[in-house]
């Protein structure tokens, strides 16, 4: 019978106590459930390996593949995760939620996008929130890396990844993009906190409530942006000028042009996730919270109406942008992580 993101029943989810209210849950990031020394022996216990992977415009994608002993007995399934704007192989949630999936025998591979982590030396161009290309082809590399046909094949993606994702799904079921070749085995997929309306998103990140977070994105951002464009000289005068304040101005000088959109408004248009997920076809549950400073809630309550049975929003009433903290300071969503796939793959 095929896996209900409907008939799921995620962990209960207890705030931490003096974590209180969206900012808090985002800027104070949870630990790991896992203590030092069982981590330190579940690494014992994994093969790691790296792939690379040539995609889109001569750019090469970075795979970090951790495969638990118990694969190549019982190869019960791989989960591709996808990081989020500032984020890379390395990122905490990154590190915790495979650390989880592979307790549970789970194989995972974690990507560094465009311009991120050990990908940055080998790309010309950077990741943006449209790269759903890139999504799909770091799919057909696992089904060929697996090679067990009957083992299913998930996803995560958090915040910008998790836009990427539901967009890669989204394309392929309005069959706007081809399905990678092992599409069957594909589902589920999560995401957490999604910018799915990246213009209501952008017009929000406007408040000059918010100038702390876009200082930190920007200072971020053109770190990254400065290694890239020092190999295209073509160009290298898009950082000319005063620093960008805001995301939508960073977006305007610097996303757009180096993607190849004509400004930030097209490609809010062309990247937004909204715009397919009613043609999603593979079980996908979509985690929000209420008190998201980054991502308004009315992103997720204005698509849900048209959502197809498959897929399944889950609105939390707290937990900032992908924080989720616990009352024991470890995240809820490392516990919804390991449930969800633990169920869906029995």
């Amino acid at each position: 019978m095929t896996f209900s993101v409907h008939r799921f029943d995620p962990p209960s989810f207890r705030p931490h106590r003096w974590r209180r209210g969206g900012h808090l849950q985002t800027l104070l990031a949870p630990r790991s459930s896992l203590r030092a020394d069982d981590w330190k022996r579940l690494q014992q216990q994994i093969h790691s390996r790296k792939h690379r992977l040539p995609v889109s415009g001569g750019d090469t994608l970075v795979l970090h593949d951790d495969e638990p002993e118990t694969w190549q007995t019982n190869p019960r399934g791989s989960v591709l995760l996808l990081h989020g704007i500032c984020g890379c192989h390395a990122a905490d949630y990154m590190i915790r939620f495979s650390q989880r999936l592979l307790q549970i025998g789970i194989r995972t591979f974690r990507l560094d996008m465009r311009g991120c982590g050990e990908s940055i030396e080998l790309c010309r161009g950077i990741t943006h929130a449209g790269r759903s290309e890139d999504v799909l082809a770091s799919l057909q590399l696992i089904g060929q890396l697996t090679e067990d046909t009957s083992a299913p094949i998930g996803a995560i993606g958090t915040s910008l990844g998790g836009n990427q994702l539901l967009r890669a799904a989204g394309r392929v079921g309005a069959g706007l993009d081809d399905p990678p070749a092992n599409w069957d085995r594909i589902g589920p997929l999560l995401a957490i906190a999604p910018p799915v309306d990246l213009q209501a998103c952008s017009d929000h990140m406007e408040s000059w409530t918010l100038r702390f977070y876009n200082r930190y994105f920007i200072t971020q951002l053109l770190g990254r942006a400065k290694t890239t464009l020092q190999m295209r000289e073509e160009l290298g005068n898009l950082l000319d000028g005063p620093t960008p304040k805001t995301l939508r101005q960073f977006d305007r000088r610097i996303t757009a042009p180096m993607a190849g959109f004509p400004d930030e408004r097209a490609y809010y248009a062309s990247s937004s996730a909204n715009v397919v997920t009613q043609h999603i076809s593979v079980p996908t549950m979509i985690v929000a919270a209420k008190d998201d400073p980054l991502v308004p809630v009315r992103s997720f309550t204005e698509i849900e109406a048209r959502l197809p049975r498959p897929v399944r929003v889950l609105t939390m009433p707290t937990g900032g942008h992908h924080g989720f903290s616990q009352h024991d300071g470890t995240a809820w969503t490392d516990d919804l992580v390991a449930k969800l796939f633990n169920e869906a793959w029995p």
